[in-house]
């Protein structure tokens, strides 16, 4: 075997008879892959070429080899001495190095590594670019004109064959032309085409966008709360309200009460819209009940008072629009808890149990509000007794388990209280009675007919009272910061004195009126005193002090109120002239206003005579305002009656005297059905009252033209 030039031809494709491929040594191995390398360059490697990421079998190779010959470098390529053959760019030859004509490898000596580093550098720069000699280039193994390119370990190199690959991609070897695929025997076809199981490249992701600072970082979706200017006043309340109530706690009260005061209100409609909205606030966070309870006692006195739209009517001040409020919520109380049919239909059960659960707290919610409210006093024991009587009084038909439970947290809330008065404990001692009898009551299989849920709650009510209304607190209450630090301080000293610190419960006094009440005032007496300060006396306060005393039927109050301005004669009969027209004119107020006009008279506020005085124009004009009024006889009749049964054989009968002297059919009715009102309001000792009066039973015959013997035959014929 003979080495082949150090130029290696460039090979061509020819056919020709198989010849067996030579045995290859490694430098010929390598020499033939800088031969491809090179002939790769110039473009002359031979077609169908396939990559070769795996071992190939010696028998194709030969096929392959088949169609390669040889050919002739180019003398210029055989003499030039000048430049050394290119290197291929990016592969890396795993041949050992080549070494130039007539050198022989030695070892470095000490001389040669004291030579300066600059000569060696040039050295090396000269012998990469100095030409291989043809006695030292690989040699290829060839068997007449057919060149082998078999290696020795039978093994092609991947990196060579996929670079002869990707050259000729598009070219299609004559060996495999007229080649096909068919379906197997059984085989359909498939209308969708074959999965791609060819690894495809990734695309890389695109780079996000730099955000500008103008660009939110989310995006808000349609329907996404958006903050806009308040366009009708009510918007503008509202916010404002709402706004200072989502921040209330025991600590910064004062403060959102001063807010919430300097918020102007004219009329008496935005009052009651800002009302509502704490009251709604306080029944949807019973968690705070006391706390909005010490907010409307400190903002009873910092809202102004509106004129009522009707004379006579109540004026519209904060404490009486809360207190209607109030009233109206608990007028609504449904009389059963159980879900309508449309209701069924519209919740699912889960919705429907939760929709159940929020009005059962809102109810209970408004009895912890109103406990609240009496011991602020801002309400009379009287209302409380009218409250539970109006929940388990006795009726026809046992009360509903919801009411039982309004009971138990009104009293609860307001018990201990309660038990300190003397009214209050008579009251208490009925509501326990009352309770038990519910609890112990039974149903014709003498069943209980209560759940054992609201035996136990009645049950715990007991227990409370009886132990003095200490309560076991679980639950921490809502406290401010003082608070906290003085508990701490005493939890402190006691464990100092040895006693243990008690960290699962704290007992607490279940129903105390707060410290900053003045307990020895009645039911909002001091809020009246405020009231009355303006010492005007004019319609308006007549009125007012007026209305004070039927919230509360507080005589000597009333009597200092209507003394304090120190009203002369005429402005007393200004006065009760102002109430009178109010009785004439309004039948709900007619007995109320004859109450006032009596208890002013029984304490000698005002004497008989300014009230024969007043009541003058309008007896003298009665039968004419009947047609225009019908309903002023029925102030007459109460006013008759409530002065005949409070005074009794005191009558002054004078007070009629200007009905008429001449008598006649409409005074007789008249008088004949004041007495029949004093027989319904007081039985028969209210008629006796009356038929003993010598004055009126002469103003009776003046009536009826008739004589003292006759009288009672006409009395019998009426009725009496």
């Amino acid at each position: 075997q003979q080495p082949t030039s150090a130029a290696p031809s460039p090979m061509l494709p020819q056919t020709g008879p198989q010849q067996q491929a030579p045995q290859m040594q490694p430098q010929q191995m390598m020499a033939m892959q800088h031969e491809q390398m090179l002939a790769m360059q110039q473009g002359t490697m031979p077609m169908g070429m396939g990559p070769m990421g795996m071992q190939m079998h010696p028998g194709h190779m030969m096929a392959m080899q088949q169609q390669m010959q040889p050919q002739a470098p180019p003398a210029a390529a055989a003499q030039t001495t000048s430049h050394a053959p290119v290197k291929s760019k990016g592969v890396k030859l795993k041949n050992a190095p080549i070494l130039r004509e007539g050198t022989v490898k030695r070892e470095p000596k000490d001389d040669d590594k004291a030579a300066d580093k600059t000569n060696k550098a040039d050295a090396k720069v000269e012998q990469a670019r100095s030409p291989i000699p043809p006695q030292s280039a690989p040699s290829v193994e060839s068997r007449g004109n057919r060149l082998s390119l078999c290696p020795d370990n039978l093994q092609f190199d991947r990196l060579l064959m996929l670079r002869i690959w990707r050259s000729h991609r598009n070219e299609l070897h004559t060996a495999v032309q007229g080649l096909h695929t068919n379906l197997r025997p059984g085989e359909k076809v498939s209308s969708q085409p074959p999965p791609d199981k060819r690894p495809r490249p990734v695309e890389p992701k695109p780079k996000p966008k730099p955000k500008t600072s103008n660009e939110p970082l989310l995006k808000p979706g349609e329907n996404a709360y958006r903050v806009t200017e308040p366009t009708k006043r009510e918007d503008e309340l509202e916010r404002r309200v709402r706004g200072l109530l989502n921040k209330i706690c025991p600590d910064n009260l004062r403060t959102i009460v001063d807010r919430l005061a300097h918020i102007e209100l004219h009329t008496a409609d935005e009052l009651e819209f800002v009302i509502r909205i704490i009251f709604g606030k306080a029944l949807a966070e019973p968690h705070y009940c006391e706390t909005y309870a010490d907010m409307v006692f400190a903002l009873r006195s910092r809202y102004p008072e509106f004129p009522p739209e009707r004379e006579g009517e109540k004026a519209q001040s904060f404490t009486r629009v809360l207190l209607n409020t109030c009233q109206e919520e608990f007028e609504s109380l449904p009389t059963s808890f159980e879900p309508s049919d449309d209701e069924r239909k519209k919740y699912s059960p889960e919705d429907l149990q939760l929709e159940m659960k929020k009005r059962k707290d809102k109810i209970l919610a408004n009895m912890k509000f109103i406990g609240n409210l009496f011991l602020r006093q801002l309400l009379a024991v009287k209302v409380i007794g009218q409250v539970v009587h109006d929940l388990v009084g006795i009726k026809e038909s046992p009360p509903e388990e919801h009411m039982i439970e309004c009971v138990c947290e009104l009293l609860q809330a307001i018990g201990h209280t309660l038990d300190n008065t003397k009214q209050g404990e008579i009251l208490m001692s009925q509501f326990s009675a009352r309770l038990l009898d519910l609890q112990r009551l039974s149903d014709k299989d003498n069943k209980k007919q209560y759940s054992k849920r609201i035996q136990f709650q009645i049950q715990g009510l007991l227990d409370l009272r009886q132990n003095g209304w200490a309560k076991k607190m679980f639950k921490d209450q809502p406290k401010s910061k003082e608070e906290v630090r003085k508990e701490a301080a005493a939890e402190a000293k006691k464990q100092a004195k040895g006693g243990g610190a008690d960290v699962l419960f704290a007992m607490q006094i279940q129903g105390a009126r707060p410290s900053y009440i003045d307990a020895s005032k009645g039911p909002g007496q001091g809020q009246r005193q405020r009231r009355v300060g303006e010492l005007v006396w004019d319609q308006a306060y007549v009125k007012r002090i007026c209305q004070y005393f039927l919230d509360d039927r507080n005589g000597a109050e009333l009597a200092e109120h209507w003394s304090k301005p120190q009203p002369n004669s005429n402005q007393t009969k200004q006065g009760l002239e102002w109430l009178l027209e109010i009785g004439f004119n309004d039948k709900s107020k007619a007995d109320n206003i004859a109450e006032t006009v009596t208890e002013l008279l029984s304490r000698r506020v005002i004497s008989w005579e300014h009230l024969k005085d007043a009541l003058h124009p309008s007896l003298d004009g009665l039968e004419d305002m009947v047609i225009d009024v019908p309903s002023c006889l029925d102030f007459f009749h109460f006013l008759f009656a409530r002065l005949v049964l409070k005074f009794g054989r005191d009558f002054n009968a004078s007070i009629l005297s200007s009905m008429g002297h001449e008598g006649g059919e409409f005074q007789w009715s008249l008088l004949v059905r004041g007495i029949k009102k004093c027989q319904e309001l007081g039985g028969r000792d209210g008629l006796r009252k009356a038929l003993d009066n010598k004055e009126l039973e002469q103003l009776l015959c003046k009536a009826r033209r008739c004589t003292e013997g006759e009288l009672k035959a006409a009395l019998r014929e009426s009725g009496l």
